[in-house]
């Protein structure tokens, strides 16, 4: 081999080096940059240790978990002020904007159209939760319900529209008649139906339960530092909706009815959990205005189930409900779907007192 040969092999063999090395820096390079961008990704959002935690709900029943929860440690708001109809409640900017502050948003997604927006608007920033997770919502509007009888309950305008073969089936059933083993869903919670997630969990206390441990998980993941502290008030808050849930149980078994009729279908989880038959004048939104053949049905249930009150509610109006009372020669009472804050006590106060207005409407021992 020649020296010049020798020098060319040598000079090709340290480029391959170098090729070889810069190549590796790269990848490496590339991996770090890859690591860091994951472990940033993955990172929870979190506070300075001292600094007060700050939660922005979507509506009172939220506000009420929060609170409990996090107590001296959180400070919390709502979008939704007292007394105002959350449903169709409209964001200012100036709200948005002030949303945008918050630590931590806790909502459900759909049932604001107006907070749904600004949480996008708002971008990244706060934590935000979707309850509507934990609270495993399901369809109580819009069935279309095969009765093994036969006969099919097709208007998908609002559950009211099947509330009368439902409740009429349901008192039948009641009175005797579930040894042949006919079984109703006195709740209107299959999976598939037409309508809107019914977002009303909070009347269901074990509901309630599951959406609390989502919001302390979240509280401790943003403020580890006082993980502790929302632990016990997740335990505390659990003892107290337990002995609720366990109060309805008890005070639901033995009743002369299982229907109830409300105003609007806030009632289908509180109906599932503790077997009855909720019968709507109006659907899931108050706001909607009945028709004459959903007060003509709740009308018919009044006639064949015997049921003698028909619940109103605080921030919509009672016109259907005393009219259709009027004609029936029925009662009205107040049971409260809780979207806001009662004018006295809290949300197990509320609930206590919906128990005590429940078991005197379906004459429960």
């Amino acid at each position: 081999m020649s020296v010049s040969q020798a020098r060319s092999r040598h000079l090709h063999r340290i480029v391959a080096l170098g090729a070889t090395l810069m190549l590796a820096a790269s990848m490496s390079a590339c991996s770090a940059l890859k690591s860091e961008s994951s472990s940033s990704a993955s990172a929870p959002h979190t506070i300075a240790p001292g600094k007060t935690l700050t939660v922005s709900t979507s509506f009172y029943p939220i506000q009420y978990l929060a609170e409990a929860i996090g107590g001296k440690r959180v400070k919390v708001s709502t979008v939704t002020p007292s007394n105002v109809e959350p449903h169709d409640f409209e964001l200012s900017g100036k709200e948005t904007a002030e949303l945008g502050k918050a630590d931590l948003i806790a909502y459900v997604p759909g049932f604001q159209p107006s907070l749904d927006k600004a949480v996008k608007e708002i971008g990244s920033g706060p934590t935000v939760v979707d309850l509507s997770k934990p609270a495993n919502l399901v369809h109580h509007e819009g069935v279309e319900h095969e009765h093994e009888h036969g006969e099919k309950a097709t208007d998908g305008a609002s559950a009211s529209a099947t509330a009368t073969a439902q409740a009429s089936e349901a008192e039948h059933d009641e009175h005797g008649h579930d040894e042949h083993g006919h079984e109703h869903s006195h709740a209107e919670g299959e999976e598939g139906h037409d309508g809107d997630l019914d977002p009303h969990f909070w009347l269901d206390p074990d509901r309630m339960i599951k959406v609390a441990e989502a919001l302390e998980a979240s509280f401790a993941q943003i403020d580890p530092a006082n993980a502790n502290d929302y632990k016990a008030g997740l335990d505390k808050l659990k003892t107290a909706l337990t002995n609720l849930d366990n109060q309805y149980k008890q005070g639901l078994t033995s009743c002369q009815h299982k229907t109830f009729i409300t105003s609007h279908a806030a009632f289908g989880y509180m109906a599932e959990r503790y077997g009855l038959t909720q019968a709507s004048i109006s659907g899931i939104d108050p706001e909607t205005e009945p028709s004459p053949a959903e007060m003509a049905n709740i009308k018919s249930v009044v006639e064949k189930t015997g049921v003698k009150t028909i619940f109103t509610e605080e921030l919509v109006s009672d016109a259907p409900a005393k009219a259709i009372a009027a004609e029936t020669g029925a009662e009205t009472s107040v049971l409260s779907p809780l979207e806001s804050k009662p004018e006295q006590g809290d949300y197990t106060d509320a609930m206590t007192t919906n128990l005590g207005r429940l078991k005197t409407a379906m004459v429960c021992k």
